[in-house]
């Protein structure tokens, strides 16, 4: 019995069952945002198409509604021939290999962060003082979990 025993406590499967790992903790406004544009970037440098095979990613950091919304618009831009993003309006180059992940990646700020009850704003900038985009979003929070509800890009004020 005690051979036993000793081969359960010391027996990593069977110990690891009986451990049960903490909740998460929930993610402000602006860790979401950053980890969403990190992973949108990813996908679409290495020309995976974010609405069609990033779709239960996608669900996890943006509204149904707004999905839904995106996909009408990718329709339509298609069928007018007509290429843009509506999650990254791009002033700069945009991120379209893998090449440029990295210059987008490197140097993202998160900032403007206010929470209204359920709804927050934020707004992110990509590359150095935003040189490569900036965007305001909106969202909102449902079971406890904060996700994009809309995106505006802010373009630059010239002088």
């Amino acid at each position: 019995m005690f051979f036993v025993l000793i081969v359960m406590i010391f027996s990593e499967p069977v110990f690891a069952r009986y451990i049960t790992s903490p909740a998460p903790t929930a993610s402000g406004p602006d860790f979401v945002v950053k980890e969403f544009y990190k992973w949108y970037i990813h996908s679409i440098s290495h020309q995976i198409d974010p609405l069609k095979a990033g779709k239960l990613t996608l669900r996890k950091y943006v509204m149904p509604g707004l999905i839904l919304k995106t996909e009408k618009l990718a329709r339509e831009m298609a069928s007018t021939a007509y290429d843009g993003d509506y999650f990254l309006e791009a002033q700069g180059r945009y991120p379209d290999s893998p090449e440029l992940e990295d210059e987008w990646t490197k140097d993202i700020s998160v900032s403007d962060v206010m929470v209204r009850g359920a709804t927050a704003t934020v707004v992110i900038r990509f590359g150095e003082n935003g040189k490569l985009a900036r965007e305001r979003i909106s969202l909102l929070q449902t079971g406890g979990v904060w996700k994009i509800d809309s995106v505006k890009a802010i373009y630059p004020k010239f002088k």
